[in-house]
């Protein structure tokens, strides 16, 4: 309904999912009590990858523990079963077996309710549990079936045919389960690829090969074989293979050679099949203490999602009354009659579903479902390229400015102010760069999180803002630009370059994603958030449309647009609010007599709509069943309806219609009531095609009965056009008049619906939505000429003798503070302060008032924060206590650091690829900016200069083995913050782990502010470490300084084990996170002071032992590296340069990336100290002035003579004159 229907011959099945699984929770706080409940909606879930993934995140947040025997383990079957398209006859036994249980508990829903398996396994109606058993039943079937011995042995011809297409190269997805070590993995997934496809197991493994028996054939897997495709083929996706939904990065921390490609497959296949065996035991656990339940439905995801909507809101009688379709191609309802989940959602991730429905869709739908604070998180995915751009990719996706259809829909994706986001956003452009062009669409993988926008201020409760409100013009003018967005591919100006860029790479906005009520929807969505007068703004809205001429064949869906406002309760035309025989009254029309007409459109009463049903005998359908499924490809559908006599010729257009295979029997007296009998064998079936629509009933009444045609016809494209040439110019599949009773007829609903009955309902709930999302104070939006969100407009009444009123009355000056990203605080003399919480981040400081002194009011203009490069990690590290006593913590995931891998760092072990890694931290224009103050302590952008520093940690970091350079054992580094001469913080390095969920590094470290009484505790002890030329210094700006104190509680909290304390300082009256941004103030609570033991494992606990003193005064943090965000900035242009030096020279990535990551002596180690001070480049002491240059290069400094001569076996390599 919400999306175009195609022709489904071309069908592709995902049984292993195409991505790295993610951690679905790490937006949430840190669970306090293990009792409370995380309600997670996954749609499109094709895989349980990602809630098994999710569960094994959390196993250190509550009670479970679990150990697993990867050589005995029973999971080995479940492996087999679960990524092999061949298995051993042993575990298809035990498949069969299982699945006997399965059959004899799911007899009906009460006998599964009442099983094992229904403690944690629900339905959400009671029909999704048949489809199951259906598809159950023919994973049981034997080979002992004729259909079941020809369905294998086109499966293992589908797979040896793909074998042989791939021999010579491969597909590159699977880089993307590497991370950081993406480069490094490149041969070997082309391989593993390959691999998998030639021998039907994981990679290739030659120990499952040999467990296979039959000569290594082993037998055809039937949950590969059996899927949703209507020809009941082998439609696995060419790009499927298994190990691209885990993490192997560990396999790859040697560089890629051809002696070792086979030796990194395997250890990869080893490491996947650990996890996967890891993840299952964790499930087992989960289960077992009744800490999960998992709830299933079936059928496509936007009609259950709006179902969902609608759900609390249905009384019994209602939900007895169905209203909308399962799935496409079928007429069977949906029915929330078992265990619907509890509402709103606290997570929601919809994969990568908007690549095939629209993400438009995907927020109308799901943006309701969300609840309403600074935690909940909305995932959304994309792997098709949008543009050639990547910075445009969103706002192409949108049809907008991404700030403005934030405000609109209420959901604002995560970095789209600061720019920086802890995901490894350099892998995608990495891959990208790296993956040779070959004409096919293009892919760039983009996972963004949506959040409400009212928390992009943590500061700001929920509710305590103002409501979004827009003129009506405005807004008309706005939303009818991102409409014809949404239907560009019927914009006859464009359709000659669409049609050329197709040919050669086509972006995935140039598909056909959207329905008229797939815009309505949006409306909807619309209507209950934003304070407009609804009336004035829909007649602008529909002006617009109407006299529109870019979308011209747009304008034959104008009566579909009509109809769907009117069913969506949200605008009703005059035609739609009469009886339509009484139209001619009013508005001549030219409707014929009722005398003329028979059946229901002869009734003394007509409803505003009816159901239009058309017949299409199967042999119509030769045109797409009688070629090969890429002949056919995906052609959109739509149902015509034409006059084609007189005076009254017109042509409508119907996309949302709903079909299936079947008999259909009309009541001819009830004249409402069609009985469906559906064709289970679909398109490989006999039955001929029902398609069922909606349509104004006034438009049937025009002009003569026997001039009105209804047909089924292809969506005209240039591509349609060729390939279904032999249906003529209007690409009619099908056609046949309204007086062929036998094809065509009319009835007041559609089969097993009751949508009159339910109408009322999207009207309930849009009033319900309306009042829920009231506020008494409104922003109004200023859009620019391109629809951009410039200003918000606040209009301030004092009441007559208030104190306001009082003190504008007598002069008083009126000032603005603005001292959260939300937040401004007008105050008028020194008693009156009124503050204003807006819906999005404001520039307070450039804000502008209008004063009425007699009148008392005041109006308030301030500019709407827009990302303009402009530093803003005052929002980015933001981190509050909410109402219930949460901490919360900004736009920054958890992470189990006791779970992530360590990355080695001794004798022998190639580092080389982590300066390639941290190339992409900067993006173009932040390039530009760090070459252009290469020799200058700072770059004048904090941004910049935290970016040079985070490099620097991590370079100095991996270098530092002991070749007695620090003085400091391997895995142990130190490293202090200096301010103008002055140290405020030290940071106690102690591992460096790779970032499973976030494809990254993260270093596990220990901060310890320098407050005064610790400094005191310490003295000796900081003396003894500074003699000992331990601590690298990194110099810092003030303004960076600031930057690392906000940062230091969220690095802490991200990665806390332990519970804050009743008396926590966060928690006492008028305390602030941080709790000092002053020199020599403790940003950090003192909770997680003295953690070390319980925060690392044994291993870093011995490292310990040098730092012992300092062991109870120190907070343990996670440090990532930040990249700039994909949709808001690109660093791929420099990164391109950067893969034209060679790979494995550091110093080369970092001149490329203008960043300090080289490990290199020489000028090299300038740069990467620029940004920390002039150091020793043996010792790593700041020095100043009166360190001494090396005279023959000229390039390096020393303390003196010793040093130089101890660093002289590693700089003499790199030592030139000059």
């Amino acid at each position: 309904m919400y999306t175009p229907t195609y022709v489904p011959l071309k069908y592709w099945y995902y049984p292993v999912g195409n991505t790295p699984a993610v951690n679905l929770v790490r937006d949430l706080p840190t669970i306090e009590d293990e009792e409370q409940q995380t309600n997670i909606l996954s749609l499109a879930c094709g895989d349980p990858r990602n809630i098994l993934f999710t569960l094994w995140c959390e196993k250190g947040y509550v009670d479970v523990c679990v150990t697993v025997d990867c050589k005995k383990s029973p999971y080995l079957t479940l492996w087999n079963l679960f990524y092999h398209f061949y298995i051993p006859e042993q575990d298809l036994l035990l498949l069969r077996s299982h699945i006997a249980k399965l059959l004899h508990v799911s007899d009906s829903y009460k006998a599964w309710t009442s099983s094992s398996y229904g403690e944690y396994i629900k339905f959400i109606d009671q029909a999704t549990l048949p489809h199951l058993r259906k598809y159950w039943a023919q994973y049981a079937a034997t080979e002992e079936e004729d259909h079941v011995r020809a369905r294998n042995a086109q499966a293992r011809s589908a797979i040896r045919k793909r074998s042989a297409e791939i021999v010579s190269g491969g597909i590159f997805n699977g880089a993307r389960a590497a991370g950081p070590l993406l480069f490094n993995a490149l041969p070997a997934v082309q391989d593993i690829y390959r691999r998998f496809w030639v021998s039907g197991v994981a990679g290739g493994n030659a120990g499952d090969i040999v467990d296979l028996g039959n000569r290594g054939e082993g037998i055809v897997n039937p949950l590969f074989t059996v899927s949703s495709a209507p020809s009941r083929e082998f439609a696995v996706h060419y790009a499927a293979e298994p190990l691209v939904t885990f993490h192997f990065a560990e396999a790859f921390y040697d560089k890629p050679s051809r002696r070792n490609v086979t030796a990194q497959a395997e250890k990869a296949v080893a490491i996947a099949k650990a996890q996967f065996l890891d993840w299952c035991n964790i499930f087992k656990c989960f289960v077992q203490e009744g800490k999960v339940v998992v709830r299933l439905f079936f059928g496509d995801a936007l009609a259950f999602a709006h179902a969902l909507q609608l759900w609390p809101y249905e009384t019994n009688i209602q939900r007895k009354n169905p209203r909308s379709y399962r799935k496409a191609w079928s007429l069977e309802p949906v029915s929330m009659d078992g265990q619907c989940p509890k509402q709103p959602f606290d997570v929601i991730d919809t994969s990568n579903l908007g690549d095939h429905v629209g993400l438009i869709n995907i927020l109308s739908a799901t943006a309701p479902l969300l609840k309403q604070g600074p935690a909940a998180a909305l995932y959304t995915e994309s792997l098709l390229m949008a543009t050639e751009d990547t910075a445009d990719s969103l706002a192409a996706l949108l049809g907008s400015d991404v700030t403005t259809f934030s405000l609109i829909v209420g959901l604002i994706p995560s970095g789209l102010l600061s720019g920086v986001t802890m995901e490894a956003a350099g892998n995608e452009a990495a891959l990208s760069a790296s993956v040779p062009a070959d004409g096919r669409q293009r892919q760039y993988r983009m996972r963004l999180t949506w959040k409400h926008s009212e928390s992009d201020d943590l500061t700001v409760q929920p509710g305590n803002g103002t409501q979004v409100a827009f003129e009506s013009k405005t807004l008309a003018s706005y939303l009818f630009s991102v409409y014809r967005k949404m239907f560009v591919n019927e914009d006859t100006t464009r359709i000659i370059e669409r049609n050329l860029r197709m040919r050669k790479s086509p972006f995935s906005v140039d598909s056909a994603r959207y329905t008229r009520a797939g815009m309505v929807a949006l409306l909807r969505l619309v209507r209950s958030r934003i304070s407009v007068d609804w009336d004035e703004f829909m007649r602008a809205f529909l002006d617009n449309v109407e006299s529109d001429r870019t979308l011209l064949v747009g304008l034959n869906s104008l009566q579909e647009l009509y109809m769907h406002l009117h069913l969506f309760g949200l605008w009703t035309t005059e035609v739609l609010s009469k009886d339509p025989r009484q139209l001619d009254r009013d508005i001549p029309v030219g409707l014929r007599p009722k005398s003329a007409d028979k059946g229901l459109l002869a009734s003394d009463k007509l409803p505003s709509h009816v159901h239009l049903v058309l017949i299409v005998p199967r042999d119509k359908l030769q045109v797409f069943t009688g070629r090969n499924t890429d002949e056919v490809g995906t052609p959109p559908l739509h149902v015509s309806v034409r006059q084609v006599y007189g005076s009254s010729q017109f042509q409508n257009s119907f996309s949302s219609f709903q079909s299936c295979f079947g008999n259909v029997k009309y009541d001819s007296r009830r004249l409402e009531s069609l009985e469906v009998k559906e064709d289970e064998n679909g398109w490989l079936g006999t039955e001929d095609l029902i398609i069922i629509t909606a349509v104004p009933t006034f438009g049937l009444l025009m002009g003569r009965r026997d001039g009105l045609r209804v047909a089924l016809r292809v969506s005209a494209s240039p591509e349609t056009a060729v390939r279904y040439s032999s249906l003529g110019l209007l690409l009619i599949v099908y056609e046949t008049g309204l007086d062929d009773d036998s094809r065509c007829f009319v009835c007041y609903d559609a089969p097993n619906l009751s949508t009159n009955v339910c109408q009322g309902l999207q009207k309930e709930w849009a009033q319900a939505s309306i009042l829920a999302n009231h506020r008494p104070l409104h922003s109004m939006v200023e859009l620019d000429c391109h629809g951009k969100a410039t200003h918000f407009h606040n209009h301030v009444d004092f009441s007559q003798d208030s104190a306001g009123a009082k003190a504008l009355a007598s002069g008083s000056t009126i000032r603005i503070e603005h001292t959260c990203p939300s937040t401004i605080t007008m105050c008028i003399g020194a008693a009156v302060r009124h503050i204003i919480n807006y819906p999005f981040s404001v520039e307070g400081s450039r804000a502008k008032l209008r004063i009425a002194r007699k009148s008392s009011w005041v109006e308030v203009e301030a500019p709407i924060k827009a990302f303009n490069g402009v530093d803003r990690f005052d929002s980015w590290t933001q981190m509050a206590i909410r109402d219930n006593g949460v901490l919360m913590c900004k736009d920054i995931p958890r992470i189990d650091l006791s779970i992530q891998p360590l990355i080695p760092l001794s004798k022998g072990i190639d580092t080389t690829w982590i300066p390639i890694f941290l190339g992409p931290t900067l993006s173009d224009a932040e390039c530009a900016t760090s070459k252009a103050t290469t020799n200058s302590p700072t770059s004048g952008s904090v941004k910049v200069d935290f970016k040079r520093s985070l490099n620097t940690l991590f370079s100095f970091y991996v270098r530092t083995e002991p070749n007695k350079r620090l003085n400091i054992g391997k895995c142990c580094r130190t490293f202090q913050l200096s301010i103008e001469g002055s140290c405020h913080t030290i940071i106690f390095a102690s591992a460096l782990h790779l970032d499973l969920d976030l494809g990254s590094i993260v270093l596990e470290a220990f901060a310890l502010p320098l407050t005064i009484p610790k400094v005191t505790a310490l003295a000796q002890s900081l003396k003894n470490l500074q003699e000992a030329g331990n601590p690298l210094s990194i110099l810092v700006t003030p303004a960076e300084s600031v930057l690392w104190k906000r940062l230091l509680p969220a690095l802490a909290e991200r990665c806390r084990i332990y519970p804050h304390k009743p008396d926590c300082e966060y928690r006492r009256p008028g305390a602030t996170i941080p709790l000092s941004i002053e020199e020599a103030g403790n940003p950090l609570c003192s909770c997680g002071e003295g953690q070390i033991l319980r925060a690392t494992s044994l291993q870093m606990a011995a490292v310990w032992k040098e730092w012992k003193t300092f062991a109870k005064y120190v907070t343990r943090i996670a440090i990532s590296p930040i990249f700039p965000v994909p949709f808001v900035e690109n660093s791929m242009v420099e990164f391109n340069k950067l893969m034209k030096t060679t790979p494995s020279s550091s110093s080369s990535a970092t001149a490329g990336a203008g960043t300090s990551a080289s490990s290199l002596p020489g000028k090299e180690r300038e740069q990467a100290s620029a940004g920390a001070g002039v150091v020793c480049a043996h010792c790593g002491k700041e020095g100043g002035a009166s360190l001494k240059t090396c005279g023959r290069c000229g390039r390096v400094k020393y303390c003196g003579v010793a040093c130089q001569k101890a660093a002289w076996r590693e700089h003499r390599t790199d030592c030139k004159k000059g």
